[in-house]
């Protein structure tokens, strides 16, 4: 992977449609095009079907950089150009023929060329979606649900939580398709978090990537974190299934390569005895790999059979996602004491790394095993879309790079198509750059039973997604603009929590009940 490319992992591409005019933060030489440009003109109305049909790929293309409401603040950290504010007056200035031009020809690596990916209609369909933005002004900013009546809605008085207080009175009620529920943000001021579990005692884990595991406890950051040998670059926590006997936690975390040495993917085990961890062991190792890890996930979760999966990305070449040779793109399954099981599917493949369970994989996000089917589902980014939602099955290819939903950070096609015979297809594939996901199962949302809930990183929202029979039926975007959803988890509580990684939140969504008032 191109060291300066993989910034740009949240799927969506960086500097579409560059304004043309300066910002205090950056300069740019004007970008115009020519005068024949201005002579084109949208071939259709502007329709509410052609608009749908924009916004659809405004979603895939668009909005891991110029943000779901066409601010330009949909990529974190800071880039030499910035994503153009679509409701700013230089950008309306433009000729719609203008915007046409530069979304097919490009300007090299700040503007992908869509000429090869996007049919002429598709472009015309995208222009005319985003001229919205400005037409539409400070209405368009932020997408608000209706605000509900608080004296017409209530919390069960029966719900209790061992985690978190419920909320003493309603503060706001969004009313979702299916479901009505409250935001409860119930912890604040998190630095960076990845990830989070919940301890029987009524204590919360939440694993920060400076590496602090900050401990709350009674709904409050205790000022002492987790003690002993808690490494640098945390990424995702789990107990162990059997976690009240043996007290055992897994970590995940990435060695940021400096200098000569090299960067390594790590697994590693611990006993959990107060608030501190002791006897800690590395299980697993995944390198070397150059540069540096920023966005480089790993995932970790358990079966039913005594194993823990642990999952790797990509840190090289694309091509080394299809080396059963090398660990990059990876799924691995370990017993576990970090052994290798016999029955793993390349074990006895000459060349083949024996922890390897599935492969062809780009970087995974999210993990974790369905309770109901015992399944093991994971999230993974793409390139420019092509983000997926897999099941993930023992010896399959997932066919990145020969096949994907995704395309070249400067517009080109990856794959003439997404399917391939041998390879394993998404059960379904967005353009949000995912964070993890979680099952909701059970009477405390009736609405949601059964469906999956997946963080949007560049999309600052929350995904539900209903499946039937492992195939994708229906999703719902809800939590609009909550920040970039790194974890979701249903807690022992049986609580759907979301933690936000840019604005360090811990949100609870507490669900609420209609009553009907009587009328004097």
């Amino acid at each position: 992977m191109r060291k300066a490319s993989y910034l740009y992992i949240l799927g969506g591409f960086f500097g579409f449609l560059i304004s043309s005019f300066t910002t205090t933060r950056n300069f740019q030489e004007p970008w115009k095009a020519p005068a024949s440009a201005d002579t084109l003109k949208i071939p259709f109305t502007a329709s509410p079907p052609v608009l749908r049909e924009g916004e659809k790929l405004y979603n895939i293309f668009c909005v891991s950089c110029h943000g779901p409401n066409g601010l330009g603040d949909g990529s974190p950290g800071k880039f030499k150009i910035e994503p153009a504010n679509f409701h700013s007056k230089e950008v309306a200035a433009q000729t719609e023929g203008a915007l046409f031009w530069k979304l097919t020809t490009g300007r090299g690596r700040s503007m992908p060329a869509f000429a090869a990916a996007l049919s002429d209609e598709k472009r015309w369909q995208l222009i005319a979606y985003i001229r919205q933005f400005a037409k539409k002004g400070s209405a368009a900013i932020v997408k608000v649900r209706p605000v509900l009546p608080l004296k017409n809605y209530r919390i069960d008085s029966k719900l209790v939580s061992q985690y978190f207080v419920l909320p003493a009175k309603l503060t706001n009620v969004t009313n979702s398709e299916s479901q009505l529920f409250m935001v409860d943000t119930v912890v604040k001021s998190l630095v960076r978090p990845w990830s989070m579990v919940f301890l029987p005692d009524s204590r919360v884990l939440i694993a920060e990537r400076g590496g602090r595991l900050a401990i709350v406890r009674n709904g409050k950051v205790q000022p002492n974190p987790i003690g002993g040998n808690v490494p640098k670059g945390l990424r995702d926590i789990k107990l162990h299934p059997d976690f009240r006997q043996n007290k055992l936690i897994y970590i995940s975390y990435y060695t940021d390569a400096s200098g000569t040495e090299p960067g390594y993917s790590v697994l590693m085990r611990a006993k959990l005895e107060g608030d501190k961890l002791m006897e800690d062991k590395v299980l697993y190792k995944a390198g070397p790999f150059k540069g540096n890890g920023e966005w480089y996930g790993s995932k970790i979760a358990f079966d039913n059979n005594g194993h823990v999966f642990f999952t790797v990305g990509i840190k090289g070449g694309r091509s080394t996602a299809q080396d059963l040779s090398l660990p990059d793109g990876k799924t691995m399954r370990f017993n576990e004491d970090g052994s290798i099981p016999s029955d793993n599917p390349f074990v006895k493949t000459k060349g083949a790394l024996p922890e390897i369970y599935s492969y062809g994989h780009r970087v995974h996000e999210g993990l974790v095993r369905d309770p109901k089917t015992g399944r093991i589902f994971s999230t993974e980014f793409g390139e420019l879309g092509g983000d997926e939602l897999n099941v993930i099955k023992s010896g399959a290819n997932y066919g990145w790079p020969l096949v994907s939903h995704s395309l070249e950070y400067n517009g080109s096609i990856i794959s003439e198509s997404p399917f391939r015979e041998g390879v394993v297809a998404p059960v379904h594939h967005y353009a949000i750059a995912p964070g993890d996901l979680d099952f909701v199962y059970g009477n405390r949302y009736p609405g949601w039973n059964g469906n999956v809930f997946i963080g949007g990183l560049a999309a600052k929202m929350l995904y539900r997604t209903v499946l039937k029979n492992d195939a994708f039926s229906h999703e719902e975007r809800l939590l609009e603009n909550i920040g970039r959803v790194r974890d979701v988890k249903l807690g022992p509580d049986q609580f759907l929590y979301i933690l936000t990684e840019d604005n360090g939140l811990l949100v609870r969504l507490v669900p609420v009940n209609k009553f009907s008032s009587q009328v004097k």
